[in-house]
């Protein structure tokens, strides 16, 4: 049985553990100081014991599962990088710039992978809040080893509790996800507001404005977005209408919040290709003010 060390064990690490566990050896590497390991997660009214165990050690490790939050990737990944570039590596976090960060620094070895799963920890428990899919894919941009492309299919093809599935676009997945965190996460922080709040009708014009900036933004990155992305955004806020925004946990909770993985992705590419994305803007310096950390 494989052994992966996993980073960060938050509720979608968590889900990942649970649904690999039966395949792999769970290993979760102490990234820092005072870290526990939920140790069930609760899913359709079932309880279900998480089998991992932390470790400072990197002797027999197969392959690394990087789950942490997008302002983490670099500051837990990086004493590993040098240790562990031998073996294959998948990320799974929001955003798209620690995806390409980890790629640059580990040529060949890292995988990319999305998730519309829903999670929550509570204490000890992580709570499955929503039922979605996993997708695991090679980035055009960053082409991988076969042996770590064999191992990626093997991952999505392994039976478990959760969705697992390759993935023959991931980039163009991650940039779907994306477009939709960078409307609903800087708004719902900035207003203070659940997810539901963006279905009104008062904040329709205010998507639309902002899709379409990103969508001019992806056609100028050959990304080819849903047409109907501004309708997509709205059905998302309302079937997640209860929810936190992650941005909007980390303002309340005094944490450094993802807008640079989330808005400044855009914002770069914006910038690289001479177009202009005020509202995107806007938001990216109104979150930036709610939490100084970010600068």
């Amino acid at each position: 049985m494989a052994t992966i060390l996993l980073i960060g064990p938050g509720a979608i690490g968590s889900l990942m553990a649970w649904s690999l566990q039966n395949h792999a050896t769970i290993k979760v590497y102490a990234h820092r100081a005072g870290l526990s390991l939920p140790g069930h997660v609760e899913s359709d009214g079932e309880t279900h014991r998480l089998r991992w165990s932390l470790t400072d050690s990197l002797v027999g490790i197969d392959a690394v599962l990087v789950c942490c939050k997008a302002t983490q990737v670099e500051r837990a990944t990086s004493p590993l990088i040098p240790k562990l570039s031998g073996i294959p590596w998948l990320i799974l976090c929001n955003g798209l710039g620690p995806q390409a960060w980890l790629s640059q620094q580990l040529p060949g070895r890292v995988l990319w992978a999305s998730t519309t799963e829903g999670a929550g920890r509570f204490g000890q428990q992580v709570r499955h809040t929503g039922v979605g899919e996993t997708r695991i894919g090679s980035p055009e941009q960053y082409i991988v080893t076969d042996e770590t492309e064999q191992w990626g299919r093997k991952l999505a093809s392994q039976p478990g509790p959760l969705e697992l599935h390759w993935e023959p676009d991931i980039t163009a997945v991650l940039w779907r996800k994306l477009a939709i965190n960078a409307v609903i996460n800087p708004i719902t922080a900035v207003q203070q507001c659940l997810n539901g709040a963006l279905a009104k009708r008062e904040w329709i014009g205010e998507i639309e404005v902002l899709c379409a900036e990103i969508q001019q933004i992806a056609r100028a990155s050959d990304i080819q977005l849903p047409s109907d992305l501004a309708e997509r955004v709205v059905m998302v806020a309302r079937a997640t209408g209860r929810n936190r925004s992650s941005m909007l946990t980390d303002i309340e909770a005094g944490r450094e919040t993802e807008v640079d993985s989330i808005l400044g992705p855009l914002l770069c590419a914006a910038d690289r290709h001479g177009l202009a994305a005020p509202r995107l803007q806007y938001w990216y310096q109104a979150v930036i003010r709610l939490h100084p950390l970010n600068r």
